[in-house]
């Protein structure tokens, strides 16, 4: 028996799915600020902010949806993703290894507890009670722009965390960073959001072949610097990092839409 992905997205039950993941990605990387991502490792107060801003981004998200059962089960998802991005931080403990495997296993986490929850809902009916409110044309349109919307955001912030958390494992291959430097440290991590969200929509409009125009470009760029054994390594791996985050990101996006 196949499956018809565009009929499963395009139905009720899709829709539903779609905006319960879109509210995670953008509660994680969009409404959570540097500061409150920051506190969260030392403080119990950015995590309560965090799990609240969780709780109703996917209440506004799921507002055609709401009843009580709803309403529990996001405030539900709210206190379970507080309690892992505790666990998270607890057990990483400020060790740069673990940062990159615990973020990554954190994201599937959430991912799955939401899938979880839309399990629950579909169960209950919950899914058939907005119906009224998304037609098969807007349910379209619905599922396209948040799922896009999300991968953009991801692109911008997730991708960042990917790499910056990939290379803080290897200290001994990061340039030296001086007090003057520190503008030509956040452009190049401006280029790097930039050339995620080149990538990302490269991929969506299936256009594979010029994803090697956007290294060849950037490379060119840094061309007198990859002499330096160090920045080529640090280049290289960061690139790589953040040309494959976007590349997966762009793959499930297609996917979806």
């Amino acid at each position: 028996m196949n499956f018809d992905v565009e009929s499963f997205i395009g139905s009720n039950a899709g829709v539903l799915l779609v905006l319960l993941v879109a509210g995670h990605v953008l509660a994680d990387f969009l409404v959570q600020t540097e500061t409150v991502a920051r506190g969260k490792e030392t403080g119990a107060g950015a995590l309560l902010r965090h799990g609240i801003a969780t709780l109703l981004t996917h209440a506004i998200l799921l507002l055609p949806y709401w009843n009580t059962g709803v309403l529990l089960g996001i405030a539900g998802l709210a206190v379970v993703h507080t309690f892992a991005d505790w666990a998270r931080h607890a057990m990483e403990g400020g060790i740069a290894e673990r940062a990159l495997p615990g973020f990554l296993l954190d994201q599937l986490g959430h991912i799955a507890v939401a899938v979880l929850l839309w399990w629950l809902f579909v169960r209950s009916g919950v899914h058939e009670s907005a119906a009224i409110w998304f037609s098969p044309g807007a349910a379209a349109v619905t599922v396209k722009v948040l799922a896009v919307a999300s991968g953009y955001v991801f692109c911008w912030k997730g991708g960042t965390a990917v790499v910056r958390k990939l290379l803080a494992r290897y200290p001994q291959v990061l340039p030296e960073t001086k007090e003057g430097e520190r503008g030509e440290y956040a452009m190049g991590r401006t280029i790097g959001v930039l050339e995620r969200f080149v990538v990302f929509t490269l991929v969506l409009f299936g256009q594979w072949g010029a994803l090697g125009f956007v290294i060849a470009a950037k490379s060119i760029a840094r061309f007198k610097e990859l002499e330096n054994q160090s920045f080529a390594d640090y280049y290289l791996m960061g690139t790589l990092a953040s040309v494959f985050s976007a590349i997966v990101v762009g793959i499930v996006v297609s996917a979806v839409i």
